[in-house]
């Protein structure tokens, strides 16, 4: 086993071919393999906002005032847009960190992308100091940091602005983790190492729910390396556990604050996405964990989605055979856990961090697997891929004083991986190349297909985008967000009725969705209904009332009415929302200049059409 004092400092490992490397030389190669992590992703910064950025970003009236910052740590990230909806992600730190980028950069997004890619970066650097503590061997931990800085699955999390979620949570868990070690190492600083390392992990929990599991890969890491004795095996394991909880405790404590923050903020733990049992999310897991096993090892043909269903019963393809690589995987591990304790560590920081994306009932259907859930997973991948090219000993021939053949195939290995970064990362350049991969990857997908009819929309072709929804419609007639497009795209070409028909139902579907209501609303006034308009209108503000346009709306209805100093409220309000609203700003100008001369004003004829909010 691993003794205290050694598990805290690096050095070079006994019994390796080559001669040790030197620290500058280390230096050297890490500052190397930096580069060409960020050359790998620099093509990125030409990207454009995809996908989920086009909200939490562009759309997302939290991030441009520091007026909302207590909301940050009250609400679920996605409440800026559903205000009412019951979420399941609770990251201030991670609205924190786009709202400075928000304030330095605004809408461009290349700013947004070089942020994302050096928080990568710097990931990986302390992926390099990490490895180079468990393995104490520092061309491995070399190996480990170019393996792990080129992984393929990681360009979700790098080449897409809202991916940096995972980067972000990662870069506290690994600086907190260095810590603790550092703490097992150094007696006398030992508290101020816990007090840093305390700090860090409550700014990862923050950024992202999946940093709550470093305080069980600390308590297995304890466990590993203890070296507490018994005249039993039963009670070493007693003894060393107690131990290793003992080490853990301020962890778990840290841990129960956040708890009691994320149920009072999210009014719950949990807010179930799906309503299968626990039995059906069992007999999936091994399909699940077969997909990253794959990927981890064979990443290629990667994508932003994967077609991943639930399976109720047991059968032969979809529960026994994913199951048999997974076992024979595990048991693999475990074999060389028992005789390797560099790893076993190396196991605990792969098989630890995925358990809590086996909660399959937290996602929606569609969303089951990604391979940004890899990110963290595949640092214990790289350590043990790095492990096993250091034993590798054919032929006598050295480079630089290392084993050739290692350094060869670790050049192999980057240069491979590099070159699928590339590839992997083209799809998120823009809206168009994002959706037309994604439908090109999994065309019976009814969620990219909704996307891809979104994007359409946008791009004025208005009849392609509705004939996609309306073969989407009859398998989903009581899907809100089927409903919705549908009615928004008919409300753009002018089809008032079916408009009329298809927004009504979305919001009898769901009723905290303020969007429905907005575009009914304007659907209304379309079609003579003033009333019907400002009700529904109103019922949108009263949903969401910091919302782009929506006051605006509101105050030109009234103003409809005759209701002028109603309208002028409204407007006052789109403009403390948006002070550069032009529109807004004449029409409270005009009221103002009415009610001095002791006119009733103008009413508008038509409301200026709104932003575009897209298919989701």
């Amino acid at each position: 086993m691993v003794s205290k004092r050694d598990s805290g400092t690096p050095s070079p490992t006994a019994g390796l071919p080559g001669a040790p490397l030197s620290g500058r030389t280390a230096t050297l190669a890490l500052a190397l393999i930096l580069a060409v992590v960020f050359l790998a992703y620099l093509d990125t910064l030409w990207f454009q906002f995809v996908h989920d950025d086009r909200f939490q970003i562009l759309g997302n009236t939290w991030l441009r005032s520091w007026k909302y910052l207590p909301r940050y740590f009250t609400a679920d990230v996605w409440s800026f847009e559903h205000p009412v909806f019951r979420g399941t992600f609770y990251r201030p730190i991670f609205l924190l960190w786009f709202r400075l980028q928000y304030l330095v950069f605004g809408r461009n997004p290349w700013g947004w992308h070089l942020c994302t890619v050096l928080c990568h970066v710097g990931v990986t650097l302390l992926v390099y100091y990490t490895a180079a503590r468990l393995l104490r061997d520092r061309l491995a931990a070399l190996f480990a940091t170019l393996i792990f800085g080129l992984h393929p699955t990681h360009a979700e999390a790098v080449a897409w602005v809202s991916g940096v979620t995972e980067p972000l949570f990662a870069i506290f868990l690994f600086a907190s983790y260095l810590c603790y070690l550092k703490k097992r190492a150094e007696a006398a600083h030992a508290r101020t190492y816990l007090v840093a390392s305390l700090g860090l992990y409550a700014l990862a929990a923050l950024s992202k729910e999946t940093a709550v599991i470093l305080p069980f890969i600390i308590f297995a890491c304890e466990l590993l390396w203890s070296e507490r004795t018994a005249p039993s095996w039963w009670r070493a394991w007693v003894r060393r556990s107690l131990d290793a909880f003992t080490v853990v405790v301020p962890y778990l404590a840290l841990f129960a604050i956040y708890l009691v923050a994320r149920v009072i903020s999210l009014q719950g733990f949990q807010n179930t996405k799906e309503a299968h049992s626990f039995l059906s999310m069992f007999l999936t897991w091994p399909s699940v964990l077969w997909f990253y096993i794959q990927h981890l090892v064979w990443p290629t043909h990667l994508s932003p989605f994967y077609s991943r269903e639930y399976y109720s019963h047991l059968d032969i393809r979809n529960v026994l055979l994913p199951a048999i690589p997974v076992l024979v995987a595990g048991a693999g591990l475990w074999i060389w856990g028992k005789r390797s304790p560099k790893a076993a560590v190396a196991t605990i920081w792969m098989v630890v961090p995925i358990l809590p994306v086996l909660n399959l009932r937290a996602f929606v259907e569609g969303h089951l697997v990604h391979d940004r859930y890899l990110y963290l997973p595949s640092f214990g991948f790289a350590m043990l891929v790095a492990l096993g090219l250091r034993h590798l000993q054919l032929g006598p021939g050295r480079l630089l004083g290392q084993p050739a053949v290692q350094l060869g195939l670790a050049g192999i290995i980057g240069l491979a991986m590099g070159l699928e970064v590339v590839q992997a990362t083209a799809c998120y350049a823009n809206e168009t190349t994002f959706f037309t991969y994604v439908t090109s990857m999994s065309p019976e997908g009814h969620s990219s297909n909704m996307d891809l009819a979104g994007l359409l929309g946008n791009q004025g072709h208005l009849d392609e985008a509705i004939k996609i929804y309306k073969e989407i419609w009859p398998t989903q007639p009581d899907n809100w967000d089927v409903n919705y497009n549908l009615g928004y795209a008919y409300y753009l070409t002018g089809n008032l009725p079916e408009a009329d028909r298809h927004l009504s139902r979305a919001v009898q579907i769901d009723a905290s969705r303020p969007d429905a209501f907005f575009y009914l609303g304007l659907t209304k006034l379309k079609m003579g209904d003033v009333n019907a308009a400002a009700a529904n209108v109103q019922r949108a503000v009263t949903i969401r009332p910091d919302a782009d346009h929506y006051h605006f709306a509101l105050g030109v209805i009234l103003k409809l009415q005759g209701n002028l100093p109603g309208a002028l409220s409204e407007f006052h309000q789109e403009m403390d929302l948006d002070p550069d609203n032009i529109a807004a700003r004449q029409q409270a100008e005009e009221i103002e200049a009415a009610q001095a001369g002791g006119q009733k004003g103008t009413p508008l004829g038509s409301v200026p059409a709104p932003g575009n909010p897209t298919a989701r």
